[in-house]
């Protein structure tokens, strides 16, 4: 008889007894197949006991931690690990299902946050409840997300003395907070980048479309009149860092000016055509909308409704309930779009996406990386992703930061401008 007890796999007999056969014992150990990457970190992690792993977002960077854990436990089985995320999706829709799939037992696995105070062998928390546990019961140590982790208070919890310590994250950066981040990891850092990911086949090919639109002369005077406020109240402020630093007036209509710029190109009616098309193009893929405000993701789903469009808003404004519906019914077929902002950008395990349209964004790397992620997740058929700039505003500007590293590891790239009097584009 295998060593391991009936109430591993959650089962209780009344009377205490061991039932299970050695043939039910083998059969509920997962195997999970690993990609090279994987096996080069957990040697990386074998030599090193801390380490950032920097992974691009589909590749199984979640797989390749919880081999980790099998691993150690297997040469220390009274190991005690604790996982903290930064959001609760990630913990009841990644990892605690992950960890299940992965061979776990169920009551190996704790969750401690809201009214619930499990602590198990595996405990699964959130960053907010990190001050409530008493951390000198864990060995281990895992943080997701972990370049969310750079704030005076998560670094000194981040830096707590743990006998292994991983963190994963797609993207970190050059500021000063995550060198911060990755002393409290000794400095050891495993990368694997989208480059890679791509030339191993382990995250999906991919085809760009970069499409330009023209502003209407209405667009163009709103935008060149704002521009001109803004630019008149930086010379007038001593420049941008000076107007933050200084705070008041200035500051807060400097926020409002280019709040109100930013809505102007985001909300361009001339846009929301480009994305109907597209929509109408992939009618039957599943595709996923990122945009900025949730104002004008709202208006998008009016406008894709009118030409039946079948989509889901996803946003900071709707219930956390109805985003997981919502999410399912993208699962099942129900809908095929999701319109979403920036709350998409890490921390949901999104059902596979044929499609991702770019309408709106910030071109910093990390959220480049994770929207690029969100839509390479391996299947049959080349993904698409498509990127809507105005041209002559600021988005251009963007744009052409982002389409550096999508031109660079895309197998196709195309180009389209939507011109004013264009009344015949396609795409």
């Amino acid at each position: 008889m295998n060593s391991s007890s009936s109430e591993d796999f959650g089962i209780k007999v009344d009377d205490g007894t061991e039932f299970l056969t050695d043939y039910a014992m083998e059969q509920n150990e997962k195997v999970i197949l690993l990609h090279d990457w994987q096996r080069r970190a957990i040697e990386y992690f074998s030599k090193n006991n801390h380490a950032i792993f920097e992974v691009v977002t589909g590749a199984g960077k979640t797989f390749m931690a919880i081999e980790i854990i099998k691993r150690v436990m297997k040469d220390i089985p009274e190991l005690k690990v604790l996982i903290v995320v930064p959001k609760n999706v990630i913990m009841e829709r990644g990892w605690y299902k992950e960890l299940v799939d992965a061979g776990i037992s169920i009551p190996d696995i704790g969750i401690y946050y809201g009214n619930i105070k499990e602590i198990s062998k595996i405990t699964l928390t959130n960053m907010q409840n990190l001050d409530n546990i008493d951390l000198n019961q864990f060995h281990m140590g895992i943080f997701d997300e972990c370049h969310n982790y750079g704030t005076k208070r998560m670094l000194k919890l981040l830096n707590h003395p743990f006998d292994f310590k991983i963190g994963l994250s797609a993207t970190l950066t050059d500021e000063l907070k995550t060198y911060k981040i990755m002393e409290a990891f000794k400095n050891n850092v495993f990368k694997y980048t989208p480059g890679e990911a791509l030339q191993d086949d382990v995250i999906n090919q991919f085809n760009f479309v970069n499409i330009g639109i023209e502003m209407d002369e209405d667009t163009a005077e709103k935008y060149e009149s704002l521009t001109q406020q803004i630019n008149f109240l930086l010379q007038m402020g001593g420049g941008y860092n000076k107007i933050m630093r200084d705070g008041g007036g200035p500051k807060y209509k400097f926020l409002s000016l280019t709040t109100e710029r930013k809505k102007l190109v985001n909300n361009y009616n001339r846009k929301f055509e480009v994305v109907k098309k597209i929509c109408k193009k992939h009618d039957g893929d599943k595709i996923i909308v990122f945009n900025e405000f949730n104002e004008i993701t709202n208006q998008m789903y009016w406008h894709l409704l009118d030409e039946d469009v079948r989509g889901c808003i996803i946003h900071s404004g709707i219930e956390r309930e109805k985003r997981e519906q919502n999410l399912n019914d993208v699962k099942t077929g129900k809908h095929n779009v999701i319109i979403s902002t920036r709350v998409l950008d890490e921390g949901y395990n999104l059902p596979k996406l044929d499609t991702a349209i770019i309408a709106s964004g910030q071109a910093t790397p990390r959220q480049t990386i994770q929207r690029l992620g969100r839509v390479l997740r391996k299947k049959d058929t080349p993904s698409v992703l498509y990127q809507l700039y105005v041209i002559g505003t600021i988005e251009q500007d963007q744009a052409e930061e982002r389409n550096r590293l999508f031109k660079e590891l895309c197998t196709e790239y195309n180009e389209y401008f939507y011109m004013v009097f264009d009344n015949e584009f396609t795409i």
